[in-house]
């Protein structure tokens, strides 16, 4: 056990305060040696340090071009093993006129499921004469965390009066321990008195695997045009019974590459407990391209959904991906522009028809014919431009404009009808073949 004393002699105060500091510092890093099984003890730590206090506080003897830097490092060496720390009261002790003040601190940022050396720091300060002994620190009922004592320091703060008692507990958090927060219950003892009980609050996250997630779309398949900006909306359930998370950023990409361009957009959406909130994305289809006119857009397309978030404490998830189904369509000029086309292809051969006819190729009942196949031919294309979904009954799916079977069955019955008005034109032959 390992006991601050201030050093006798003239320059006491000047000493007090480094040789503090750097005990300090040697303190944490017997702590750290006890993971590697060091046999170096913190009386030995504790007496090098009141040497080195020493020594810095004789400054008189230092250049101040040394002195000033080294009494900063020892600082900053000091200060870093509890700057990410948090500090937690502990309810009050109260035995007879004897008051008893506790403080449990600890990283909570590391508090997560996994890691099994979480070091805690339990502080009591009180003026009584006796003190009150930590001798337990249990494990939360049915959890997965188990508690060993490291170390325990004790002494006396001649500044402010105070009898201190510093225990440092490490904390084996298993990987299956739930993210919430634990009780975990303490017990002092004091001579002569029953032993008395307080409760800390042990905050447990997890660094994957959190319990953020997205709400399935009940409506349906989202739609999208190409060539044009299309709100996403994106709703998200926050399962952690303890925990508020803060959203902090969302990745889109599409799956195909491509169809929608790739967007990273930071946020700052708050979720509280056991609540739902939701995002709107503004993304931007890419513009219709030859190969899509040809082969149309798979309706197997998604996104590809990855949120960053925390759980209010430090703890950054980045797993968290979800894949949506969208379907992509043209926008309407582009349906208006192949309807156009279409009427005016059929005018074409309309026109040209009507100039075999005129030259008696072929007669006014075989013209009928063509042009009544041409209309069926125009209706099923504007039908499927405008609907934009039949039933195949031969593949027994369903298929789109944009789906190759339907162009398939597209050109197939083009090539029969204009097959079929090929024949018509060589039985009739060149004009004035017939008698």
């Amino acid at each position: 056990m390992g006991y601050y004393r201030p050093v006798e002699g003239p320059s006491s105060t000047g000493v007090d305060i480094a040789s503090s500091i750097v005990s300090t510092f040697a303190q944490r890093i017997w702590i750290i040696t006890q993971y590697d099984q060091s046999k170096i003890s913190l009386d030995r730590f504790s007496r090098i340090a009141e040497g080195a206090g020493t020594v810095i506080a004789n400054v008189n003897h230092m250049p101040r071009c040394f002195s000033s830097p080294i009494i900063l490092l020892c600082i900053l060496l000091a200060a870093c093993g509890t700057a990410r720390a948090r500090t937690f009261p502990l309810d009050k002790v109260e035995i007879g006129s004897n008051e008893f003040f506790g403080t449990v601190s600890y990283d909570v940022e590391k508090a997560y499921a996994g890691n099994h050396n979480l070091l805690l720091t339990i502080s009591l300060n009180t003026k009584a004469g006796k003190d009150l002994e930590l001798i337990r620190c249990e494990s939360p009922e049915q959890a997965k965390i188990m508690f060993t004592e490291i170390s325990r320091t004790a002494f006396f703060d001649s500044a402010t009066g105070l009898h201190k008692n510093e225990y440092t507990y490490r904390a084996d958090i298993a990987e299956t321990a739930e993210p919430r927060i634990y009780l975990v219950p303490l017990t002092f003892s004091y001579p002569d008195e029953k032993n008395t009980n307080r409760i800390f609050w042990l905050y447990v996250g997890v660094r994957n695997k959190g319990k953020l997630g997205v709400v399935a779309d009940q409506v349906g398949t989202n739609e999208f045009l190409t060539g044009s900006y299309n709100t996403f909306r994106l709703e998200l359930e926050n399962n952690f019974p303890d925990y508020p998370v803060n959203v902090r950023s969302i990745t889109v990409k599409s799956d195909p590459p491509g169809v929608v361009e790739n967007l990273t957009a930071a946020q700052n959406l708050t979720i509280d407990p056991l609540q739902r909130g939701s995002i709107e994305l503004n993304l931007k289809a890419s513009s219709m391209s030859f190969s899509n006119l040809l082969s149309g857009f798979s309706d197997s397309t998604r996104l590809i959904v990855n949120i960053t978030y925390d759980d209010t404490f430090g703890r950054v998830i980045t797993d968290l991906t979800y894949p949506v189904k969208i379907r992509v369509r043209p926008r309407d000029r582009v349906l208006v522009l192949a309807m156009i086309i279409g009427v005016v292809a059929g005018a074409i051969i309309k026109l040209y028809l009507q100039r075999l006819q005129q030259k008696g190729v072929i007669t006014k009942r075989e013209v009928l014919i063509a042009v009544g196949v041409t209309s069926i031919i125009g209706l099923v294309v504007s039908f499927i431009a405008v609907v934009g979904r039949i039933k195949i009954i031969a593949f027994d799916q369903m298929g789109s404009y944009d789906n190759p079977a339907v162009i398939f069955v597209i050109s197939l019955a083009g090539a029969v009808g204009g097959a079929q008005l090929f024949s018509m034109l060589v039985k009739s032959g060149p004009p004035g073949a017939q008698t």
